[in-house]
Formats: C-alpha cells, structure tokens, sequence
C-alpha cells in the first residue's frame, strides 16, 4: 500500500494524473477566444500605375490569403505622414483597385493593409503618385 501511495505522489507530481478531471487533450486545440481577433499578415509589393481614369494599386496579397482575411482596405493621403483616409475596401482575393477618385495634380500616398473580421493587418509598404 506504501508504494502505491509514493507512486500516486510521483504521478501527481510529474503531471501524469490530472485530480480535477476534464477533457483528455484539451488542451491540443487552441480556445475560441484565441483563434478570434488573429491578426492577418500585411500585403506586400504594393506598386503604383498612372492610369488615364486614375491610379491603378496592385499588391502580393496576405499570406493569410485564403484564410482569415475578409478583405483589403486601400487608404490614402495627400501627405506622407497622414492622415490617410479610407478610399475602398475590396474582397478577399483581390489583388489591385483602381481609384477613380485621385483629383489632377495632387500628390497621393496610398497604403493597402488586410482585414479579418475587425482586425486589421499592419500596412503595406507606401507608394506615391500625381496625375
């Protein structure tokens, strides 16, 4: 019986018996909460055309891409140091956006960054133009 008991001991000691009870592997799978608000990695190469209607944006889409992300948010500034505001948010997937809205002879400063669900990618690197 005496070794018994030391053998319980040891057991409970090295983390092989679990006294509270539970699921066996639970702990294999990540919670929900974890899995939610994962952050979705920054398009890269983004690059800048002039077109005649506007200025044509194409990136390397998320690594995330298919998976989490939910879409790409195109942001713009006249100024590099902002602020930028929204211009379009496109789907996932998609790689370039045509922004139609850029007046004459401004200078913009685009950034392109992935969405998934609420969460939102670091930025991409920023490209300029002038029409």
């Amino acid at each position: 019986m005496k070794s018994l008991f030391s053998l319980l001991i040891s057991a409970i000691l090295l983390g092989t018996v679990s006294i509270a009870g539970g699921n066996p592997g639970q702990h294999d799978a990540p919670a929900a909460a974890e899995e939610t608000g994962a952050v979705a990695g920054a398009p890269t190469g983004l690059h800048l055309r002039i077109v005649p209607n506007g200025f044509h944006l194409a990136w390397t889409l998320s690594p995330q891409d298919p998976g989490i992300v939910t879409g790409y948010e195109i942001v713009r500034a006249d100024r590099f140091s902002g602020p930028y505001d929204s211009v379009a948010t496109v789907g996932k997937g998609i790689s370039q956006y045509v922004d139609e809205t850029a007046s004459q002879e401004i200078i913009y400063f685009y950034k392109v960054r992935a969405v998934a669900e609420k969460v939102f990618s670091p930025y991409s690197n920023t490209v300029t133009g002038e029409r």
